[in-house]
């Protein structure tokens, strides 16, 4: 039996921005669901945060996401298993208050929400089902992850030591230890691809912040007969980065007439190199422009006395150009300096979704 695996759809994300919507919902209505009846797929299983926002949803994102997404499940007969993971719950410490429950009930038949923790038997094979981990429900996690006979977990955990970005380390979480007795775990929260002993964080579907540009998306099928983890790419992105140089005039010309359609409604970032021939940027520009792009940011540097190994990646995500400059620095504590950084920036990004 295969069953796919997604996570951390997040909709509502950005502040309920309709164009991030728009690409999340595209991703379901034109890979997700296909892929699905392509083939013979009726059940998933979702590891949590479907939501973004904890203290409330917004009506639009709502409606939108329950008539093309959650009704399609409904419509097509194919079971969704969605666990409760942090961004669904309104309070902190216990998950029974959750957006997922008062939107899924007595409404649909084909959505079941995981609360606490669960075998869900899959034809024969039996899947341990972990959600949102707090200071209600640790006890009882911890007993069924001590007692649990099935070879493979699924849940949304915040794990130490894994990385919760690129590169980026979580410094806080819990330990790993009351998992190493599986054969695999698979697990949503980080948002990021990564892996680590028998722990697999599985990414996002699909790009949600600019550091996501170089990494590939998509979703999971896991094979409950030969243990199979086979990733499927998402074909579509949103975000892209630009280099613009003009020193050779005919490639400017050549990356003008390559702005097509593609960038519609997506978020482009114009690394300039050399800009000596302002009615070509212009141009390129108003190309941009007329292709519909949802936003566009230029960055320049126009300052020449800097030593080109000084300057700065700015495609680059925003924590990652943080950490290259603290290693400039001297006489510090700099994986303290580190930590606290980090958990700044990750607070930030907590409070900007709940405010």
């Amino acid at each position: 039996m295969k069953v796919a695996i997604i996570n951390d759809t997040h909709f509502g994300a950005r502040n309920d921005s309709p164009v991030f919507l728009d690409h999340f919902i595209s991703f379901f209505e034109n890979q997700f669901f296909p892929y699905l009846k392509d083939n013979n797929i009726d059940t998933v299983i979702h590891l949590g945060d479907f939501f973004d926002r904890r203290k409330f949803i917004n009506f639009n994102t709502l409606n939108k996401t329950r008539s093309r997404v959650m009704e399609r499940f409904e419509t097509e007969g194919i079971d969704l298993h969605v666990l409760v993971g942090n961004h669904d719950t309104y309070y902190k410490n216990t998950n029974k208050i959750n957006s997922l429950k008062e939107i899924v009930k007595d409404r649909y038949s084909k959505i079941t929400v995981y609360e606490d923790p669960q075998v869900l038997e899959l034809d024969g094979f039996c899947v341990g089902l972990v959600p949102w981990i707090n200071s209600e429900n640790h006890d009882f996690t911890m007993d069924f992850l001590n007692t649990c006979k099935c070879s493979v977990i699924m849940g949304h955990f915040e794990l130490n030591g894994y990385e919760v970005m690129k590169g980026v380390k979580f410094d806080g979480g819990m330990s790993d230890k009351c998992l190493r007795r599986f054969e695999m775990v698979l697990s949503g929260h980080f948002h990021g691809k990564s892996e680590k002993n028998n722990v697999i964080y599985l990414g996002t579907q699909y790009q949600i912040t600019f550091g996501d540009v170089h990494e590939q998306k998509g979703f999971h099928v896991f094979d409950t007969e030969t243990r199979d983890l086979e990733f499927v790419a998402n074909q579509d992105q949103m975000f892209y980065t630009i280099e613009y140089n003009d020193t050779d005039e005919k490639s400017v010309k050549s990356l003008i007439n390559s702005v097509n359609e593609t960038l519609s409604d997506k978020y482009v970032k114009v690394v300039v190199l050399n800009k000596n021939k302002h009615h070509l940027f212009d141009a390129f520009l108003e190309k941009l422009y007329e292709v519909n792009v949802s936003d566009i940011s230029v960055i320049e540097d126009f300052n020449d006395e800097v030593q080109d190994e000084e300057k700065l990646d700015l495609a680059q995500d925003t924590l990652t150009i943080i950490n290259t400059e603290l290693e400039n620095l001297e006489d510090i504590d700099l994986d303290e300096l580190k930590r606290i950084m980090r958990t700044l920036y990750m607070e930030s990004l907590s409070n900007d979704r709940d405010s």
